[in-house]
């Protein structure tokens, strides 16, 4: 059964790094298993069919949450890729680091090593950066990043208001700023998408001891004694049971990868019990602590064309030619164009409000054919945390996600101030040429009770979750700094869910870092 040296499963942004620098060594046998199917869609690779990529019931596994009292009893549901390059297959594209300050808060929380000093050589090694030449940035890396392109006035004009209020523009957000307004960079090559499984994967599909294998839902893992063994899974009709020599990593993001140590009895021996698993082994961390970025939206009606009309009749046609021509144009660009990063007291030493302003209105405007621009504000450091649960032995049974995104104090006070602060740059002098009024209760909302009335209202997820699998050394901690599973020999997590905390900003290009880090981890520990 020790038909491979590594087994790796999920073949999303982790899963497709590990891949790759795994089967650089061409003495081990690499496997790569993803439930999804191949990367061929073009609503992945058109960067102007984010949404629809992001809708599409075949590549994305729409987790639904469970009811939040706390958002008024509305259900959320978290996006997964579910097709090579998993979420990077499929989101906004947008390239944030994080601040150091988060790396930092890892390393404190256990992560020796995994700080922002451990981790910058990682963000270097990993791109093909085509801005400023910079030593902080990569030039020769598989993925490749870039300044935003056709950035949009009326969002620019956002950014001028924020310059004015305090927020100092930056040209390269991503080289450790504390604070500052700049360009959206995007991972993008030549006007499409590069995803993951473009950018790793693709140089990497020659190799002989590489086999990629799509369409393949593992459903257990295979453990004998404390030693994981292998994977059990359903390919093609098929059980099949494959053996790994080395290691068996799970990268099947901060969801799927907590549910599947829960199925295969790792996990809280209590809950593992309700829902008829066997205890294999004691964890009662697997599936907690889940953290994620509550986001609420400010917009307001442009009056100039934005991405409503740009989308719209013969404009729509003109860009779709636009793109095809010359890989230009809205068809072409990331949604996010302007990111802001804040302090909602002087007092911090870092950043404790993300914005990302957008040519779109949202759901916020008040019909589908209104030009509009709307910030997303976020808490980078929310308090607040979930939990991710099998529901019960069925290993296709989607699992309950749940959190209650408003239910801590400590993060309602920093979103209502961000909020204002956002809606003052949306009102300002300098926004007034080109913006109009802001749609909603976000104009007219004074107190803070306001605030939080319009919050539970419209609080949407910025679709990061993370720590479900997190590392450190306490009692309910998952994985140690080399990314080993605690107590199970030859089985490794290394995805979103090791994070100790959520990072600011977006997640993908942490998680792409976090791999390349654990290539080397895993590797040098299991040769």
């Amino acid at each position: 059964m020790r038909d491979y040296d590594y087994i790796i499963v999920g073949g999303g942004s982790a899963g497709c790094v590990l891949a790759a620098r795994l089967s650089q060594d061409p003495s081990s046998k690499v496997l790569l298993l993803e439930a999804g199917g191949r990367d061929m869609s073009p609503l992945i690779h058109v960067p102007g069919f984010v949404v629809s990529a992001i809708e599409s019931r075949t590549l994305n596994w729409h987790y639904a949450g469970l009811p939040d009292p706390t958002l008024n009893g509305r259900s959320l549901v978290w996006a997964g890729g579910r097709v090579l390059g998993g979420s990077s297959s499929i989101n906004g594209m947008v390239f944030v680091r994080g601040l150091p300050a988060d790396y930092a808060a890892w390393e404190a929380a256990g992560g020796a090593g995994w700080g922002w000093d451990g981790l910058l050589p990682y963000f270097i090694r990993m791109e093909h950066w085509v801005g400023r030449p910079s030593p902080q940035r990569g030039e020769s890396g598989p993925l490749w990043v870039r300044p935003a392109s056709d950035v949009n006035a009326a969002c620019t004009v956002v950014m001028r208001a924020a310059r004015e209020a305090g927020v100092p523009y930056v040209e390269d957000y991503n080289i450790g700023v504390t604070e500052g307004s700049g360009f959206t960079q995007a991972s993008q090559k030549r006007g499409l998408r590069h995803s993951a499984a473009r950018a790793y994967l693709g140089p990497a599909r020659g190799r002989k001891n590489l086999t990629v294998l799509t369409g393949a839902q593992v459903l257990r893992l295979r453990l004998t004694g404390n030693r994981c063994e292998g994977v059990s899974l359903l390919h093609g009709g098929s059980m099949v049971e494959i053996g790994a020599g080395r290691q068996v990593i799970l990268a099947a993001g901060a969801i799927a990868s907590p549910k599947l140590l829960q199925l295969s009895g790792i996990g809280d021996p209590d809950h593992l019990r309700r829902c008829g698993i066997a205890v294999r082994h004691k964890l009662p961390g697997v599936g907690a602590n889940m953290n994620e970025h509550v986001n609420v939206k400010i917009c307001s009606h442009a009056k100039i064309r934005t991405y409503t009309s740009e989308g719209r009749g013969v404009r729509k046609l003109a860009n779709g030619l636009r793109w095809a021509l010359g890989r230009g144009g809205p068809a072409g660009s990331q949604v996010g164009h302007v990111q802001s990063f804040f302090k909602t007291d002087p007092a911090f030493a870092s950043s404790d409000i993300q914005v990302q302003t957008m040519p779109i209105g949202f759901d916020n405007a008040p019909d589908d054919t209104t030009d509009a621009v709307g910030s997303v504000v976020s808490l980078c450091h929310p308090v607040v945390r979930g939990r991710i649960g099998i529901a019960s032995a069925d290993p296709l049974a989607p699992p309950h996600v749940e959190i209650r995104l408003l239910e801590e104090p400590a993060d309602l006070k920093p979103l209502v101030a961000g909020l204002r602060v956002v809606r003052d740059w949306h009102r300002s002098t300098q926004a007034s040429a080109l913006l109009g009024g802001i749609f909603g209760p976000a104009a007219t909302a004074h107190s803070d009770a306001d605030w939080v009335d319009y919050m539970r209202a419209t609080a949407a997820l910025n679709w990061h979750p993370t720590s479900t699998c997190r590392m450190g050394s306490g009692p309910m901690d998952v994985v140690d700094p080399t990314l080993g599973v605690h107590g199970v020999e030859g089985l490794s997590v290394a995805d979103a869910s090791i994070m100790p905390t959520v990072p600011s900003g977006n997640t993908n290009a942490p998680v792409i870092a976090l791999a390349e880090k654990a290539a080397d981890l895993i590797g040098g520990r299991c040769r």
